[in-house]
């Protein structure tokens, strides 16, 4: 189920028909600074790929989908980040099975809130958005279409 704009996705579409073009992934288990480790593969996956505007609203993204996992489910196990011809899906787990916990349509912070806008920022970032159930926990899924301009390959 993906929240925010209701895109028909081509998923499946990558160069060779079914697989991305870059595939990258890091456990997150154990690490002292999992956000920065999810900065560090967006930039790392993207560099090259994509303008600086695009990038930095991947990586504002998973760094936020990593810190909602870590402060609503306790920890985030793993990220994912597959690099397409059309776009970008990051992909951030954790141990929590309620998929009803994320709400389909963040509402938006109040001016005085301290927190509250890490959903918010991703519904507005990224083309869609949403949550599945897996073995593990759950998965919250960003996915990012390229603009015109957006991508440099």
């Amino acid at each position: 189920m993906l929240g925010s704009t209701s895109t028909a996705l081509p998923c499946g579409q990558g160069r060779d028909g079914g697989s991305p073009a870059t595939h990258a992934a890091v456990d997150l288990c154990g690490l002292d600074a999992p956000q920065s480790a999810a900065r560090r593969i967006v930039r790392e996956a993207l560099a090259g790929r994509a303008d600086d505007t695009y990038t930095d609203d991947v990586v504002l993204v998973a760094n936020e989908l990593v810190g909602n996992a870590l402060e609503h489910a306790g920890a985030a196990l793993d990220i994912t980040l597959d690099v397409y011809d059309w776009g970008v899906t990051v992909q951030v787990r954790d141990g929590g099975e309620d998929t009803a916990a994320v709400p389909g349509k963040p509402p938006a912070a109040d001016e005085d809130d301290e927190g509250g806008r890490g959903l918010f920022l991703v519904d507005v970032l990224a083309s869609a958005w949403g949550v599945r159930g897996d073995s593990m926990g759950k998965r919250v899924i960003a996915v990012f279409l390229y603009r015109a301009g957006d991508a440099d390959r």
